[in-house]
């Protein structure tokens, strides 16, 4: 490791704050951001070796002393399998927890689905999320790369990821996973290493046509707001219109 952690063992660990609950299907003239926008929170700890077994474990408390220029989180998008007859939803085979972090803000897991079904091949066939994430880069369209900003969020400081810029081309439901990295903490000459990743909670993207319209702004998204992040604001619901058929 190079840079402010050299020399030390950080874990970093990554939390969904915020998911979206819906966007409408992306168009180039009418293009319009998941709603709410999804927040991820970035949480470090300091591992100090206590022995040749033990260590003892102690997070960061203050993180406007972290070093943020280089510290990116990037936004993939995965496809959440629906079964047509039931209308619930399909394993995504094996999970892994990787945080279990409660927070008020968010009823999102954080569980990362290791495989993904692929119906297609009678269900037997297993395609890597990784690569269903590369199958659908294209598909999310926006800032799906962003850098942390230092808020507060119940008296402490937090560095959290904001994606108030991405939109969808694909109709269906899909969740988005998220990979953290520092730039500037790789060493000369090799790849920046995933940090630390999770995946969020589920959304829907509608069409046009059966799009709902849109809720007031979260709490959440209100006090990023008024801490300086760039955020629309509503205060009041704005349901879509439906063209009477005559």
């Amino acid at each position: 490791e190079q840079g402010q952690w050299k020399g030390k063992i950080v874990r970093a660990e990554l939390y969904e704050l915020q998911h979206a609950d819906l966007g409408r299907k992306y168009a180039e003239k009418d293009r319009r951001s998941l709603d709410p926008p999804p927040v991820v929170a970035l949480r470090l700890s300091e591992i100090t070796p206590m022995g040749q077994w033990a260590f003892q474990e102690n997070e960061i408390l203050d993180y406007s002393n972290v070093e943020i220029i280089g510290v990116l989180c990037a936004a993939e998008l995965i496809p959440v399998i629906e079964s047509r007859s039931s209308g619930q939803l399909l394993p995504t085979s094996r999970t892994s927890t990787v945080h279990s972090h409660s927070n008020p803000y968010s009823d999102g897991d954080c569980r990362m689905p290791t495989e993904v079904r692929d119906l297609s091949s009678g269900g037997n066939a297993r395609i890597p999320s990784s690569e269903i994430a590369r199958l659908t880069a294209n598909v999310l369209v926006g800032s799906k790369v962003v850098q942390p900003h230092l808020v507060e969020l119940d008296g402490e400081k937090r560095l959290v990821f904001v994606f108030s810029d991405l939109a969808v081309k694909n109709l269906g439901l899909f969740r988005l996973r998220y990979k953290c990295f520092d730039l500037v903490s790789a060493v000369p000459g090799t790849d920046a290493k995933i940090q630390a990743e999770c995946t969020g909670g589920n959304f829907r993207i509608f069409s046009t046509k059966e799009f709902p319209g849109l809720q007031v702004s979260t709490n959440l998204t209100k006090i990023l707001s008024a801490q300086g992040v760039s955020l629309n604001i509503r205060n009041s619901e704005r349901r879509h219109k439906r063209r009477k058929v005559s």
